[in-house]
């Protein structure tokens, strides 16, 4: 061992196997992802080791026979801290085992689920839970030709298969009100996309071009693999510098999917654009280039519209989830909070993704739905005239900018971010 010694506490040195971290070994690596780095926990015992690597160290976390929920714990609160680099990994030839726990954990989730919580549609989740492997296929890194061949298969069963929208949207927000550990971004926002893409009014579109934006969904934030963890998920109040850093996930996405894309994989030049755009706003405010309005409309400045469906998706599946730094809103919450800001999204893309969140909620939670008008200014600025006209529905709702509490405001964009 070298003779700098690795800023580790002594107790871990006596107990692990830690050794210098060089380029065959990093080959040899693959990483966990934290989003199910937490189903280890409902797990009695693994057959496969944990490694963390800290700095330029490769320190064997736990071994299948000290596997415990303590030294689980130890490694998350370790990431959630500003330690520079720190990443959780495991054999690249135990991916396969890793996966299948989590796939059993996961299954079971579910089902407890289906038998606890009426009116959730089975087929939802058989293909909520398809859409997850691949997407944690993404959030691992690596994306290859294997890789992208799963997501698109992902997006080709999802399409092919006739779901109820209004359905979908009430499993989805029901999944994560009862178990936040089984929510999936990515798979969410690919799920958001495709019910997005076959209501649109104005313009159908097909089934080609559904599947596509699915697969958007589900590559959007291949970039945040190279934001540090503790940055990602840490629990209090991000500094500029910090929240800079979580927006420069649309520059690596971008990067990263073009690395791939030139290394053999067979990524479109469409999902590349979307994980680079898809936190621009419709009215210019958003980022990383400003960009406004269609790119049907200016090709030099416009947002592609997968892009603009890629933002509402995401926009409300953050606003949906429980995180280190927020509650989960309740559907009428989110879809209030979006509304508030609704310049921010495309008119065109908007006002039928309002129009089914609102059905949903009619239909599963019955409350009557509430008179929505939303009128646009020439097709491209929207501002709501009115929400309301249900007490119960309105109390879900309930609130307008200056009652709600300052910090929800942030929500959309910090996971969004």
């Amino acid at each position: 061992m070298n003779a700098k010694q690795p800023p580790i506490r002594e107790e871990t040195r006596n107990r692990c196997v830690i050794v210098p971290l060089n380029d065959a070994l990093s080959q040899r690596l693959a990483p966990i992802s934290l989003e199910h780095f937490h189903f280890l926990h409902d797990v009695q015992k693994i057959d496969f080791s944990i490694f963390v690597v800290v700095e330029n160290w490769l320190i064997e976390f736990i071994k299948p026979k000290e596997f415990s929920k303590e030294l689980l714990d130890e490694i998350w609160m370790a990431c959630l801290k500003p330690k520079g680099s720190f990443r959780v990994c495991l054999w690249k030839q135990d991916k396969p085992k890793f996966e299948a726990v989590i796939n059993q954990v996961r299954s079971k989730k579910l089902a407890r689920l289906m038998a606890y919580v009426p009116h959730m549609d089975k087929k939802t989740v058989d293909l909520y839970n398809n859409l997850s492997a691949s997407s944690q296929l993404v959030v691992n890194g690596g994306i290859d030709e294997e890789v992208v061949a799963r997501v698109r298969a992902s997006a080709s069963l999802l399409v092919s298969s006739v779901i109820d929208s209004q359905a979908a949207l009430f499993t989805l927000s029901k999944m994560i009100s009862c178990d936040p550990t089984l929510y999936d971004h990515s798979a969410s926002v690919a799920m958001l996309c495709a019910i997005i893409a076959q209501e649109m009014v104005d313009k159908p579109m097909s089934d080609k071009e559904v599947m596509m934006v699915a697969e958007c969904g589900l590559f959007h934030d291949a970039g945040k693999t190279c934001v540090p963890s503790e940055v990602l998920n840490k629990p209090g109040k991000l500094t500029p510098e910090e929240f800079d850093e979580i927006k420069k996930h649309t520059v690596y996405g971008r990067d990263e999917l073009t690395k791939s894309k030139d290394g053999g994989a067979p990524i479109d030049d469409q999902i590349i654009r979307v994980a680079y755009e898809h936190h621009e706003k419709f009215n210019g405010r958003g980022y990383p280039e400003g960009r406004s309005g269609r790119l049907e409309s200016d090709a030099e400045k416009g947002i592609h519209l997968y892009s603009r469906i890629c933002m509402i998706a995401d926009v409300y599946s953050a606003l949906l989830m429980k995180r280190v730094y927020k509650e989960a809103f309740e559907p009428g919450q989110a879809l209030k909070i979006m509304i508030e800001s609704n310049e921010d999204y495309d008119p065109v893309v908007f006002k039928p993704f309002v129009s089914m969140v609102v059905d949903s909620v009619k239909k599963f939670q019955n409350m009557p739905a509430p008179q929505s008008t939303l009128n646009y200014s020439n097709d491209v600025k929207g501002k709501i005239i009115q929400l309301d006209g249900n007490k119960s529905l309105a109390e879900a709702m309930k609130g307008n900018s200056s009652d709600r509490d300052k910090e929800t405001s942030p929500a959309p964009v910090r996971k969004g971010a």
